[in-house]
Formats: C-alpha cells, structure tokens, sequence
C-alpha cells in the first residue's frame, strides 16, 4: 500500500497568509484553488452548532479560506463545536447544582466528573469522555481549517497585504483571492 508522507499540503490561501520567510517564488498555482465563498449551511446541524457556522464563515471567508467544497468538513466542525458546547454547559449545570447543594468547588467538579461503579471505584463519567472526545475533533478540524493557535502562530496578518510575492499582479482580498493572476 503506498500512500503521502508527511502533513497534508497547505492551501495557497494559508500560504499567502504566511507569508514567504524563505523569500523563494511561492507557486500558488499547485492544487485547486476553489472560488472564496460560504457553502449553504446543512440543514441538520442543531442550535449550538449553527451559531458557531454564523460565527465562523464571515472570517473563513474574510481570510480565503472557505469555498463551497468545504461544507461537509465545515459542518462536521460545527456540529463537534456544537456538541461540544451543550456538553460543557450541561457539566457546568450539574457542578452549579452540586455547588448550590454545599459542595467545595472542586469537590462538586470531582463528583461531577467522576461516576462510580457498581464495585465502588471511582471512573471518568461518560459525559466527561465525550466532551474530551469532542475537543480533540474540534482541535482538529481547526488544525485542517488552519484556525489553530499553531497554525496561527504562523501567520502574520502584515504578510496577508504583502504586494511584493513574486507572481502576484493583485493583493489579496476576500472576494478576489481566486481571481490572482499568476506570471509566468
């Protein structure tokens, strides 16, 4: 079985954001270089996860970095935010009630977090599980957004108005990211 090595290649809108440190031609011609735009948003995401698609898209598609091709990556991204969100306040319901029952803070996040079983040990609870689970997806999906913090420790927001690229006869805009005209 053969398949690619290495981290997945970075869209040329993410690489116009970085910049150019090596100062070397970058080729934003490789891969497909879809129109900038916000895709329909899927009719099955719930309450949480469509507030995080109405929040996110306007600045996906301010950096260039969303077209139509990405609304089933993008709606598993909200759907993990969603799920994540409504997990995170029903916790933070039952250690408010745990709390408000007398509890120490950390006794009632312990209480809250932990399950016991029928032997009598102490084990994560399943709520706790899946909101772990939930962040690990979302960090991800961020990660293949490039919307990390690693990912945006790179990039310098100066570099985004850079004329000087070489190959590039316009700057970058929102709207006119797939219309850059490529010398060659």
């Amino acid at each position: 079985m053969t398949g690619s090595r290495g981290p997945l290649p970075k869209p040329a809108a993410l690489k116009l954001l970085e910049g150019n440190p090596g100062k070397r031609a970058l080729d934003l011609s490789d891969g497909v270089n879809p129109r900038v735009e916000v895709p329909s948003m899927p009719k099955h995401l719930g309450v949480e996860a469509r507030k995080e698609w109405k929040r996110i898209t306007p600045l996906l598609e301010e950096l260039g970095l969303v077209s139509g091709l990405d609304r089933a990556a993008l709606g598993l991204y909200c759907q993990a935010v969603g799920r994540m969100t409504e997990l995170e306040t029903a916790f933070n319901g039952k250690v408010d009630l745990l709390e408000a029952s007398g509890k120490k803070y950390a006794d009632a996040v312990y209480e809250a977090s932990h399950a016991v079983t029928p032997s009598g040990y102490a084990q994560q609870s399943v709520m706790v599980q899946l909101i772990k689970s939930h962040r690990e997806q979302v960090n991800r999906y961020l990660m293949h957004f490039g919307l990390s913090p690693a990912a945006r420790a790179r990039v310098q927001p100066s570099n985004y108005l850079q004329q000087e690229l070489p190959g590039v006869e316009a700057k970058p805009t929102a709207q006119g990211f797939a219309a850059f005209a490529l010398v060659r």
